[in-house]
């Protein structure tokens, strides 16, 4: 036992130095000619399989074309940020193969962050190795797409690749759901009030978790955003069942199954996806309390 101790905190340095990647803004995007009128042709086509999301092939094929622009014009932060939550999408509503996801995710954040880098200020200051936390000062509202995936990604890829990763990205990741916060509040139906509810939910106690936190979060997100149904699914799966509230959690999966926002014109694909999730927790509710 007493090895084991001394070496532990060589351990945790290897698993944190094992949990690494490299950041978006590191990896060179090789470049294509295409064009102008091949360019408005393709992403016409792609914006009509972005709508058909719901599908994972049609959600595909749209990734492709948008992987295909990106490569025409690598600066474009539209096409960018329809990468990042475009890989977000198909990891966390299609995918159930754990590696799978944890692949896109990390691609999704790839994307994410070639997204916050077309902010030439910010850009010159990670390559310099300025701190993240400080170089987040330099990004604006336009950026703010950008920055909240990333974040999605980042977070979800970390959470399925493990404790060490969890741990080396959490401040990062608040850092970036904080200026978020600051920059556009209700950002994509008050995403910032969701992930804070999601965070205080799992984090441990020791690491920020507020479960008091989590409730607020939750319904100030559900009160500006309503419409959107993922925010319920995530408020039953990781704050009702830590709370051991079985009534509260089944009552608010079976308002998501009854409602009428699958036809919703920005979020009607993802609200369709968050009925499967709905129905796969409520058929393990059992198993869960």
């Amino acid at each position: 036992m007493s090895h084991i101790l001394r070496y532990a905190p060589l351990l945790c340095l290897l698993m944190v130095a094992c949990a690494g990647r490299d950041s978006g803004w590191q990896k060179k995007t090789e470049t294509v000619f295409m064009e102008s009128s091949q360019v408005a042709s393709l992403k016409k086509e792609t914006l009509e399989l972005w709508k058909g999301r719901v599908e994972q092939t049609k959600l595909g094929e749209a990734l492709a074309n948008f992987e295909r622009l990106h490569a025409v014009n690598p600066n474009d932060l539209e096409t960018l940020v329809y990468l990042t939550r475009g890989y977000y999408f198909l990891a966390d509503s299609h995918l159930q193969d754990v590696e799978q996801k944890k692949k896109y995710y990390e691609k999704g954040a790839s994307f994410g962050e070639k997204a916050m880098a077309t902010n030439a200020v910010f850009k010159e200051a990670v390559k310099a190795g300025k701190d993240i936390d400080e170089a987040l000062s330099s990004l604006t509202k336009a950026e703010v797409p950008a920055i909240y995936w990333t974040a999605a990604n980042l977070g979800k890829w970390a959470k399925a690749t493990g404790i060490a990763a969890a741990l080396k990205y959490k401040n990062k990741l608040k850092a970036m759901v904080s200026r978020v916060e600051e920059l556009e509040p209700d950002y994509f139906f008050a995403a910032p009030s969701r992930y804070w509810g999601g965070f205080y939910a799992v984090a441990p106690s020791f690491a920020g978790g507020d479960m008091k936190k989590s409730k607020s979060n939750f319904e100030k997100s559900l009160k500006f955003a309503p419409e959107y149904q993922g925010t319920k699914v995530l408020m039953a799966e990781v704050y009702f069942t830590k709370e051991d509230k079985k009534e509260e959690f089944e009552k608010i999966l079976k308002e998501v199954l009854a409602s009428k926002f699958d036809n919703h014109p920005e979020i009607g694909p993802e609200n369709a996806l968050e009925k499967k999730k709905a129905e796969k927790l409520l058929a393990k509710m059992n198993d869960l309390f």
